[in-house]
C-alpha cells in the first residue's frame, strides 16, 4: 500500500511530463522536457507566495484543503483495489467525495482573488462538475464484474478523465487566453508554493483517473497496467487530433459518458441476477 502510494506521489509529475512531450510529437515539436513539471515545481517553490490580490489565508488554506484531498484519495486506492467495489460501495462514494471536496477548494480560492475571470472560469467549472459526477460515479460501482459491463465503464470514465485533467475537448492546457482558460483560469492570481501546491494536486489526479482507468478496464479481462499505458498514449491523440468543443457543446460528451455509466451498471446487474 505505501510502495503504491509512494509511487505516484512520486512520478504524477512525470506522467504530465510524458503526457506533454507525447502531445508536442504529434503536432511535430520537440516538446518539452520530460522532467520539465519537476523544474517549474522546483522554481515556483523559490518564488514569494501568493495568494489572490490581497494574500488572504483563504487561498493558502484552500491550497492545502485541495493538496490534502489528493493525498488522501491516494491513500484510499489501494483499500478499494484490494476490496474491490462490490464490497466496498462506500469507497467509491468517497472516492467521488473527494474528488468534489478538491474542485470545491479550487472554487473557493478563485473566487476569494475577486477576478473577474476566474468567476468565469469557476462558473463553468462548476457547470461541468454537476454533469460529470454522476456517470463518476455510477462508472465506478458498475466496474469489474462483468467483461462487457468493464468496457462500458472504463469508456465512461476515460471521458471523466478529459474533465478532470483539464484536456481537449473540454479545456485546454496550453491556451494563455483568459476567455477560454477553466481550470488554469481559476488559478491566474496564484503564485509561488501556493501554485506549486495547485499544480501538483491536480498532477495527482489526474494520475489517480489513468489509475482508475486501467484498473476498470482490466474487469474486462486485460492489465490493468498495459490498459494504463494505452490511456497515457490516447490522451494525446485525442489533443492532437480533436478540436476544443464550444463550452455549449460539452455537456453532450458528459451526456455520452452517463449513457455508458448506466448501460454498465444495467449489464452489471443483470449480469450479478443470473
Amino acid at each position: 500500500m505505501a510502495g503504491q502510494v509512494l509511487a505516484i506521489l512520486v512520478l504524477a509529475p512525470l506522467l504530465q511530463g510524458v503526457l506533454a512531450q507525447l502531445r508536442a510529437r504529434l503536432r511535430g515539436r520537440p516538446g518539452p522536457s520530460l522532467l520539465q513539471p519537476y523544474r517549474e515545481f522546483s522554481k515556483a517553490l523559490r518564488k514569494r507566495a501568493r495568494a489572490g490580490r490581497s494574500d488572504s489565508a483563504v487561498g493558502f488554506a484552500a491550497a492545502g484543503f485541495a493538496l490534502g484531498t489528493s493525498v488522501a484519495i491516494l491513500f484510499l486506492l489501494p483499500h478499494i483495489f484490494n476490496a474491490g467495489w462490490r464490497s466496498a460501495p462506500f469507497d467509491a462514494v468517497a472516492l467521488v467525495l473527494f474528488f468534489a471536496l478538491g474542485r470545491a477548494a479550487t472554487v473557493l480560492a478563485a473566487l476569494d482573488t475577486g477576478s473577474s475571470f476566474s468567476a468565469m472560469a469557476v462558473g463553468r467549472e462548476i457547470a461541468f462538475a454537476a454533469i460529470i459526477e454522476a456517470p463518476f460515479l455510477l462508472a465506478l460501482l458498475a466496474a469489474r464484474t462483468v467483461p462487457a459491463s468493464a468496457l462500458l465503464a472504463g469508456s465512461a470514465l476515460f471521458i471523466v478523465l478529459l474533465f478532470e485533467s483539464a484536456r481537449i475537448p473540454v479545456d485546454n492546457q496550453e491556451t494563455h487566453y483568459e476567455l477560454t482558460m477553466i481550470h488554469e483560469g481559476m488559478l491566474l492570481e496564484y503564485a509561488g508554493p501556493v501554485f506549486a501546491a495547485w499544480q501538483y494536486s491536480a498532477q495527482l489526479r489526474q494520475a489517480v483517473m489513468v489509475v482508475l482507468v486501467g484498473y476498470v478496464f482490466s474487469g474486462g479481462g486485460i492489465s490493468p497496467v498495459l490498459v494504463s499505458i494505452l490511456v497515457v498514449a490516447a490522451l494525446p491523440l485525442v489533443e492532437a487530433f480533436q478540436a476544443k468543443m464550444r463550452v455549449f457543446d460539452v455537456p453532450q460528451l458528459a451526456t455520452a459518458a452517463t449513457l455508458l455509466a448506466v448501460a454498465a451498471l444495467g449489464i452489471d446487474t443483470l449480469g450479478g441476477l443470473r
